[in-house]
């Protein structure tokens, strides 16, 4: 029999899916492996090119970008967490994948250190960032196979949510906008006497000061939030495709709706109410309130997408289950 091509190197070929078994049995390649990840340790954490003054590697740059207050991405601290969650969670499979070597994987290899040396010239830490789950996909497969590293590529992909979108800024100001103005519709029909400009709401008889649909008004950080737990909801609940697809799209109408609702709210307690507790103690709690709501869209849109699959399933059973026997019920007589 011809050998196959993707297969046929045996230098990296595991006889064992046990990992500790198969590090003390092949030592050479154990310690090329161990080169490989100190070298992608000592480029993409120790050495530091990115940063203001050049003092920060590419995971300190991702780190400390997550945590300013500009960006809105404070998830993105927990990202990695929930990448070796998953990981972890799927350590069954990945142990039990078949193992062998493809050299296709080595393009993906290739790919990520081609991005990355793009990133160290033009000083853009986002390509290098980006340039990670090229690197660890590409050689996962390389070294143990596409059966192996297909466990590992939505874990991968979520690392994207830890590095901010360069239009942000831009989009931010565009969630302002669409924030105020269905905020000043829905209070108009609940009674409530506002003019809208801008991203400004007042009264119209002046009775209170303006309210300023500000940057952490947006809803950026709610949205990004919630289309990044969306995805993980989807990847662990649904065993489709195209339903996580569907969850993650209604996350973004769903977060807008919910921030726009809780600019309203704001509002009304400011016209109808007060103005103090709206502008400062319920603005700052009401987060708390309203983002959970998007969290109960997600998980009813989860319950209607899976209905109607499981309701075709029962139906397919039963008319067998009857078929079968009405079957038995003829040779008996």
């Amino acid at each position: 029999m011809a050998p196959n091509p993707e297969t046929d190197m045996d230098t990296f070929k595991a006889p064992s899916h046990n990992p500790w078994l198969w590090c003390r049995k092949n030592p050479l390649e154990f310690l090329f492996l161990i080169s490989i990840i100190g070298t992608f340790v000592y480029f993409y954490w120790i050495t530091p090119i990115f940063g203001n003054f050049r003092e920060q590697s590419v995971i300190e740059w991702m780190w400390a970008i997550c945590g300013k207050k500009e960006y809105d991405y404070g998830h993105g601290r927990f990202v990695p967490f929930v990448i070796l969650f998953l990981i972890f969670r799927s350590r069954k499979k990945i142990l039990s994948s078949d193992l062998s070597s493809q050299w296709w994987g080595l393009a993906f290899l290739l790919l990520g250190i081609l991005f990355y040396i793009v990133s160290v010239r033009t000083i853009q830490a986002r390509i290098a960032a980006g340039s990670i789950p090229f690197i660890i996909y590409g050689f996962i497969v390389f070294v143990w196979g596409q059966k192996t590293a297909k466990h590992f590529i939505f874990p991968l992909a979520l690392l994207y949510f830890a590095i901010p979108l360069p239009g942000l800024i831009q989009a931010t100001n565009g969630l302002q906008i669409i924030a105020t103005k269905i905020a000043y519709h829905i209070s108009t029909i609940f009674g409530a006497d506002v003019v809208a400009g801008g991203t400004e709401i007042q009264s119209a008889n002046g009775s209170w000061e303006a309210l300023k649909i500000a940057e952490g008004c947006s809803g950026v950080r709610s949205l990004i939030a919630l289309v990044f737990i969306a995805s993980i909801y989807g990847h662990l609940t649904q065993n489709r495709v195209w339903k996580l697809g569907v969850l993650i799209i209604s996350s973004v109408p769903m977060a807008i709706l919910a921030n726009s609702l809780r600019v309203t709210t704001i509002v009304l307690i400011a016209e109808f109410w007060d103005t103090e507790f709206a502008s400062q103690t319920y603005h700052n709690f009401s987060g708390f309130i309203f983002f959970p709501l998007g969290l109960l869209g997600l998980m009813l849109v989860g319950f209607l997408i899976n209905a109607g699959w499981k309701k075709k399933n029962v139906t397919v059973t039963t008319h067998v289950v009857n078929k079968e026997g009405s079957k038995n019920n003829t040779n008996s007589q």
